[in-house]
């Protein structure tokens, strides 16, 4: 029991000290994404600096979250059915069940990681909550790359197994620093994953042999420069930069067909249109919808006479909250919003704008 509970501890420090891929390899996996996204979805093609900015959020909260690092990796070849039958049981109930919780955590999450985030995203759709459905795919794009990182799914993380020390931040982060601008490549159109489960461990099987890969380029690189500098990392790229494109490609594919997959089980929602007209405002203030009542398309609008954090969501009769259409920062300013209610039944519904210290509600009736 010590001695897995020490494994727990080192988990979480060498969690905060690789970063899957670095800064870098996650905003390039995270940007590219929606090269894939099918144009149905291309109302969100503008979630692309976003999505980059927040690529590394998930790493930044391994300080101050202990679940966090887990949720990054999978030493999948600890597992003794995956060096039996290269498959493990892909449910975490059922891995818990036969070894403990201790032992599945110690050794990584990550495919759980993926598939509990996606669903995350597909409630924040749901919601019509859109800034925060693109914070989640924000983190899923993350997770999704570290599951193609080779080193975040093998015990041998960081060639210590091998004689190969150090070759985590070698690999993920000095390589991928020098190299970023070889990593060319475009989108696939992205399909919908019917077994979000299966299509999470398929590719973390396929991505396993590459752990040879980079051990092997390694090493070979290491042998030709003597030390560590830029002629290993020249020669490492040579040997290793091909199947790495092709990991950072698979990456931002199977996020945008994870995040795709989600708004398809979130009922295909699309953003409202903003527009603020620029004329100043001397008071908060939020108006009544027109038309109104309406089918299914509405406009509010609402005032701010400074810059506010605006959140702007729809409730029904019974107070349940069912639509986000704003949820951000906004600069002072007369706003008109488009909300579309095609996602919901007849009935009456309310609107609340809150910014600062101003709430205010009104009432609208969708008829269909």
């Amino acid at each position: 029991m010590k001695i897995r509970v020490l494994k727990v501890v080192i988990v979480v420090l060498i969690g905060i000290l690789f970063y899957g891929w670095g800064a870098t390899g996650h905003k390039i996996i995270n940007r590219k994404s929606i090269y894939s996204f099918p144009g149905v979805m291309n109302a969100f093609y503008f979630w692309s600096d976003s999505l980059s900015r927040h690529g590394s959020d998930a790493d930044y909260r391994k300080s101050t979250d202990p679940t966090e690092s887990p949720r990054h990796f999978i030493d999948i070849d600890t597992y003794p059915e995956f060096l039996a039958n290269g498959r493990i049981p892909q449910s975490l109930d059922s891995l818990i069940a036969i070894h403990g919780t201790y032992f599945v955590t110690s050794n990584g999450i990550v495919p759980f990681a993926i598939i509990a985030t996606t669903d995350s995203v597909r409630k924040y759709f749901a919601l019509h909550d859109f800034q925060n459905a693109m914070l989640k795919a924000a983190d899923l794009g993350h997770y999704v790359a570290d599951a193609h990182n080779p080193l975040h799914i093998t015990e041998n993380y960081d060639g210590q197994l091998t004689n190969q020390t150090g070759v985590h931040s070698r690999y993920e982060t000095s390589m991928i620093n020098a190299d970023s601008s070889l990593l060319i490549y475009t989108g696939d159109s992205a399909l919908y994953i019917p077994d979000i489960n299966g299509f999470v461990f398929d590719f973390l099987y396929s991505n396993y042999p590459y752990v040879d890969s980079v051990l092997y380029a390694d090493s070979v690189s290491h042998a030709i420069a003597g030390n560590y500098g830029s002629v290993y990392l020249q020669n490492l790229w040579q040997r290793a930069g091909t199947f790495t494109t092709k990991l950072f490609k698979n990456a931002s594919n199977y996020l945008a067909r994870l995040i795709y997959t989600a708004w398809i089980n979130a009922g295909s929602p699309l953003p409202t249109f903003i527009e603020n007209n620029g004329t100043l405002a001397e008071s908060f203030e939020l108006y009544q919808n027109y038309p109104n009542p309406f089918n299914p398309n509405t406009t509010i609008k609402f005032t701010l006479p400074k810059s506010s954090y605006v959140n702007l969501s729809v409730y029904d009769v019974s107070g349940k909250l069912v639509g986000v259409i704003m949820n951000e920062k906004r600069s002072a300013g007369t706003y008109s919003v488009l909300f579309n209610a095609s996602y919901l039944s007849s009935g009456t519904y309310f609107y609340r704008l809150t910014a600062g210290d101003f709430s205010s509600v009104k009432r609208m009736i969708l008829i269909k």
